[in-house]
């Protein structure tokens, strides 16, 4: 064969790799590492190309695992079944029991899909771990065993377990984005929740917004911290080229705004205040941030101008009042309690952790020895958590479980991070930007809150972990 001829065929060739439609770059690429990113900048790459590299790897591999997928639309259905039971409660009476059935098959689904323990492969996931494993080993030295041992098998299977099923199903940049959108679509449902069946409540000393009879918020600070953590998922859109999708995602902050501002949670306000510093400080367009800001805070000051809700805006400005001085009114009375019973739960946890340093009081068990505590001196308490999750942590499970948990959470800071410096300026990456803003966010709401709530066994930080190492192995795997 004429040497000529065949270096004309490989010129040929290459001509159509970097030149051709997305659909010859697919076509030529035969081997699984034969094109990269990396590789496309030492051959003539354009950001075009590698964009198209990524999404073609993203689309390869969700179709190649049947069982991933059906793991994955078994854990988006298993998200957003929280609101469908919610909603059928309030009209039916009755739950609509799709958690039940997901929360069955999750796990088979995800012991199956070949990449169970994936969330292992990181420092994250190894503390996560740990964390597990050292409440196992507090439960039977546990004030009440039996509780402890309820907690561990209500909390694994519905909120621990949710890491490693983001990791395991999560395994792509398409996934991811998928993924950011079953997130932005619980923060639409909560918003249709709290316009539907939301309000002040009856008593007027307590005044605040909440959701009545719901499984999860009827609680003004629960559904405060889940609206932030929606303000957050809701940043993604401002990432797309679409104007609608921007006003989309203007109008979800807003009105998350708005009903956050109602619940009067002043945990929330310090979180929601430290978001918007944090993405101000990175944004390279910071007077579209400050306009976002501005447009944000007229929201919350018209949140106020109604009577039922001048209360809330009354009780956030006690935040930094002195507690010492005489309240003014009876809703005073009551939010002047509740900071200084803040103060003597935290002080208690902190006693309970240096009394038992190593293993706490049990998991879930704070309240517990509270009132055995209270009954041996002939007193009766009320049943109350420590309202904080670092103690929580620390006097239920032992100072090492404390820093396991705090440990999870500062990789996830660091590694967000990381990763948005590292993409913010490249435009192939938008979306990886995007993605990473909006879980540093999320982890920053959700580390600031833990001051003021008590969530250790939530759901929030494993889907916040799990889908920041998803996104780390995504962006390695690039």
């Amino acid at each position: 064969m004429p040497r000529a001829w065949v270096i004309h065929a490989i010129e040929s060739s290459l001509s159509i790799l970097f030149a051709g439609p997305a659909k010859d770059l697919a076509r030529n690429v035969t081997a699984k590492t034969a094109l990269t990113p990396w590789t496309l900048k030492s051959a003539h790459s354009t950001k075009v190309q590698t964009a198209i590299v990524l999404a073609q790897a993203g689309r390869s591999s969700a179709r190649s695992h049947p069982i991933e997928n059906a793991g994955f639309a078994l854990y988006c259905i298993y998200v957003l079944s929280g609101f469908a039971n919610d909603w059928s409660l309030h009209v039916f009476g009755t739950k609509a029991y799709l958690s039940t059935v997901t929360l069955v098959l999750l796990p088979l689904a995800w012991l199956f899909s070949g990449k169970a323990l994936r969330g292992l492969r990181s420092a994250t996931g190894l503390c996560w771990a740990a964390f597990l494993l050292w409440m196992i080993l507090a439960t039977p030295l546990s004030v009440w065993r039996g509780g402890s041992a309820a907690l561990l098998v209500n909390y694994v299977p519905r909120a621990y377990l949710d890491f490693f099923y983001t990791c395991a199903f999560v395994t792509s940049l398409r996934r991811c984005r998928q993924w950011m959108y079953v997130q932005i679509a619980s923060g639409a449902a909560l918003l249709l929740s709290c316009l539907a069946f939301g309000n002040m409540g009856d008593d007027p000393s307590q005044a605040r917004f909440s959701i009545p009879h719901s499984l999860f918020y009827a609680n003004s600070n629960d559904l405060a911290l889940a609206l932030l953590l929606g303000i957050s998922s809701f940043l993604f859109l401002f990432h797309q080229p679409s104007r609608a999708g921007r006003l989309a995602g203007m109008a979800g902050i807003l009105c998350s705004t708005f009903y956050a501002f109602r619940t009067g949670s002043r945990g929330a306000v310090i979180a929601a205040s430290a978001m918007l510093i944090l993405i101000f400080l990175l944004s390279r367009n910071k007077w579209k941030v400050t306009g976002l800001g501005i447009a944000a805070l007229v929201v919350a000051l018209a949140a106020a101008i109604g009577g039922e809700s001048s209360s809330s805006l009354h009780r956030l400005a006690l935040l930094t009042s002195d507690t010492s001085s005489p309240p003014e009114s009876e809703s005073d009375v009551s939010s002047v309690a509740s900071q200084v019973q803040r103060e003597e739960l935290f002080k208690t946890s902190l006693r309970y952790t240096l009394r038992h340093p190593l293993f706490g009081v049990g998991p879930d068990q704070f309240a517990t020895a509270v009132s055995q505590d209270a009954a041996r001196a002939s007193q009766h308490l009320p049943w109350l958590g420590t309202h904080n999750t670092y103690t929580q942590v620390s006097s239920e499970c032992g100072i090492p479980a404390l820093i396991f948990y705090a440990a999870v959470i500062g990789l996830c800071l660091e590694s967000n991070l990381r990763l948005y410096r590292r993409t913010r300026d490249r435009p192939a990456y938008r979306d990886l930007a995007g993605l990473s803003r909006c879980l540093l966010a999320g982890t920053l709401v959700f580390a600031v809150s833990a001051f003021f709530f008590h969530m250790a066994y939530s759901a929030y930080l494993p889907t916040l972990a799990g889908f920041t190492v998803a996104l780390t192995q995504t962006k390695q795997r690039a």
